[in-house]
This record gives C-alpha cells, structure tokens and sequence, in this order.
C-alpha cells in the first residue's frame, strides 16, 4: 500500500488502495454505524473526510472545503461507490 510519500496520483490504484486504508483505519467503524449508504469523499493527501447523501453533495462539500485535494469515493456499507449492471429481457417471439 503505498504511503503518502509514495503515493502516485496517476496511478488510480495507489490513489484507491490510499483512500481505502485511510477509511479502514479512522472513519470505518463509527460511519458504518450512523451513515450507511451515505458517500464519503476522502481527500487521500490529507486524511480528511466529507459526508454527503449523494456522490456529487460530498465531492462538492468535499472540493469546497479542500481545493487542493486528491480524492476517493465510498458508499459507506458497500462494496463500491456505484453498482451497474444489465439484466436480461424475455421477450414474447
């Protein structure tokens, strides 16, 4: 996992494995408490963190707050920020 010295903000990877360790170690236990299913907007070269109800409230809240900042999305109790897929229609011939 890289550390902030070694962080690469090119690399997607480095800035997700940063965003991740940094919830898993301060926000984790006490958000999945009380916000589940909220975004979280962590800002990887500090540690901060913005609460919202919706991806663009916390990127925005988060961007206002910290301009400089390098950030990583979660939907907290979720496996990841956004969930797609496609399903398969019957249709009658």
């Amino acid at each position: 996992m890289a550390v902030l010295s070694q962080l690469n903000l090119n690399n997607p990877q480095d800035i997700s494995d940063a965003g991740e360790r940094i919830y898993s170690e301060q926000y984790k236990a006490e958000y999945e408490q009380e916000h589940l299913h909220e975004f979280l907007a962590i800002d990887v070269l500090g540690g901060s963190a913005t609460l919202g109800t919706t991806s663009t409230e916390a990127l925005n809240k988060a961007l206002e707050a910290h301009p400089e900042g390098f950030f990583h999305l979660i939907r907290i109790g979720h496996a990841a920020a956004f969930e797609h897929g496609f399903g398969r229609r019957r249709s009658k011939p």
